[in-house]
């Protein structure tokens, strides 16, 4: 009898560090209601679990540890391998109960307690880490001999405990992202210290807010990887501000501002990074994604930065020095017009046309100071805009330029091709020089080779032999007219 296996995503109630070996965690495994794959789990097969725990104590709960500890939290699966039915998924702890229990909506939920291994402290912190976040969610594994019911309208099925003599088993848990059981948040973890855990009875370093609370910015598409830009981006948050093996501190040194996806021959994007302490300096760090893992570039190549990531190079400082000057140009204008233009008053009508045109000239200075003023702001705006905007053009046409450039080749060649066959035989065109001639484009080689073939036949013809003269053989009897009379007629005839 054919069985299949089944995954459902349930709610962790409560995780606790019981002692130095390892915590409890207390989950909702499953409940009697239609969850996202549309697949029931009935009443019987709640109960059916529960009467018999004594089979399922020790089942697993499994994750990626590799994913878990370098902070991949958004890609977390069973790890199915699809030729082999293998789940590649590793054990960090065990079920030691079962129950039952109906919440405050009426849903009947089969209930577990399961303990999860301390050897693995970044583990453990994983999960602290996604309990608070409030992602912490399961999916549970079965073996389905069976449905008890399937509605063939809107595909939804139901499991009962057993099938036709088989049992439908639970085999085991797994940490997942994706649920499908609307019920599968986290409601309660409580994480003592943990320096039997992490070594020494030393106090536990205080966990800062990721990245400093601050949201971070994605630029351009992702061409590469299974990973999505917060997988890149955990990892190189991780890669930044490492956690040491032996104390399990965290070192906080730079927070990410903004990723971006500008790939080249050499990287996939870059990244832009402030310093933990002193925010006013950032910098470039350019990065590429091999085998799924984010690789940074070497320290000594990182472009430093300052003010909204202004290169070193630009002197925004000598810009803002400036604008102040005119600014203060501007106002000591001003006060001058104004002193004239008291003084204006006390003149005569001659002296005020000319205080005019001053006025007039100076105004025009101060629009002048102004535009230069707004222009140089303008313009350091759109130099970075510019370098953008260039890059995106650049990648976006790159695919159209190789399509052209193979086309016009493609086309190149069908013309040879055509213009040659006429020329040359069937088997010379297949010839492995005529081949090569027409895949380098290079019509010169092909008029050689043209040209030989021509002389090759030439030749040939030349050195044929001649045929053998015969001999006239002339009869001693009376002459015949050797053309029939009707032919004679019509040559006479043609003569006339």
């Amino acid at each position: 009898m054919n069985k299949e296996i089944l995954s459902v995503k349930p709610k962790i109630l409560h995780l606790q560090e019981a002692n130095d070996i390892y915590m409890e965690l207390t989950m909702c495994v499953l409940t009697n209601e239609t969850n996202l794959n549309k697949l029931k789990f009935t009443d019987d097969y709640i109960s059916g679990i529960v009467d018999n725990k004594d089979r399922y104590i020790g089942i697993p709960l499994v994750a990626n540890r590799d994913k878990l500890e370098n902070g991949l939290y958004y890609n977390l699966t069973h790890e199915l391998d699809k030729k082999t039915g293998i789940l590649k998924t590793d054990s960090i702890g065990s079920f030691v109960d079962f129950w039952s229990e109906t919440d405050d909506d009426g849903v009947l939920k089969l209930m577990g307690l399961v303990r999860v291994y301390k050897r693995y402290p970044n583990v453990c912190n994983a999960m602290i880490e996604l309990f608070e976040s409030e992602d912490l969610e399961f999916s549970c594994e079965i073996y389905a001999y069976g449905y008890a019911d399937i509605n063939t309208e809107t595909n939804e099925r139901s499991v009962n405990y057993e099938y036709e003599g088989s049992i439908n088993s639970l085999f085991g848990s797994c940490i997942v992202t994706n649920p499908a059981e609307p019920k599968s948040k986290a409601n309660l973890l409580v994480a003592e210290a943990l320096e039997k855990d992490l070594g020494g009875g030393e106090n536990v370093s205080e966990v800062l807010v990721f990245n400093k609370g601050v949201e971070i910015s994605y630029y351009g598409n992702i061409e590469i990887s299974a990973l999505t830009s917060s997988d890149i981006s955990n990892q190189i948050y991780n890669v930044l501000n490492p956690v040491d093996p032996k104390s399990n501190y965290r070192k906080y040194n730079y927070w990410i501002n903004a990723v971006y996806f500008a790939k080249t021959d050499n990287f996939d994007g870059y990244v832009i990074v402030e310093d933990w302490e002193d925010c006013s300096t950032l910098f470039r760090i350019n990065f590429s994604i091999e085998s799924d893992m984010v690789v940074l570039d070497a320290k000594e190549n990182w472009i430093e930065g300052y003010k909204g990531f202004i290169p070193k190079g630009i002197n925004v400082d000598d810009l803002i020095s400036q604008q102040n000057a005119a600014e203060i140009e501007i106002n000591n204008i001003k006060n001058e017009l104004n002193t004239k233009h008291e003084e204006a008053l006390q003149v005569t009508e001659e002296q005020i046309k000319e205080l005019q045109s001053q006025l007039e000239t100076l105004q025009n200075q101060v629009s002048e100071l102004n535009g230069i003023v707004v222009s140089q702001k303008e313009e350091i705006v759109q130099l970075q805009n510019k370098e953008t905007e260039l890059n995106g053009v650049i990648e976006g046409l790159q695919p159209f330029k190789e399509q052209v450039e193979t086309a016009e080749k493609q086309a190149k060649k069908d013309g040879m091709t055509e213009k040659f066959s006429k020329l040359l035989s069937a088997e010379t065109m297949k010839s492995e020089q005529v081949v090569n001639a027409i895949e380098a484009l290079d019509e010169v080689a092909m008029n050689a080779i043209v040209v030989s073939e021509v002389a090759k036949e030439i030749a040939s013809k030349s050195t044929q032999e001649v045929p053998a003269k015969t001999d006239v053989v002339v009869s001693a009897r009376q002459s015949e007219d050797l053309l029939p009379q009707d032919l004679r007629s019509k040559l006479y005839a043609s003569k006339q």
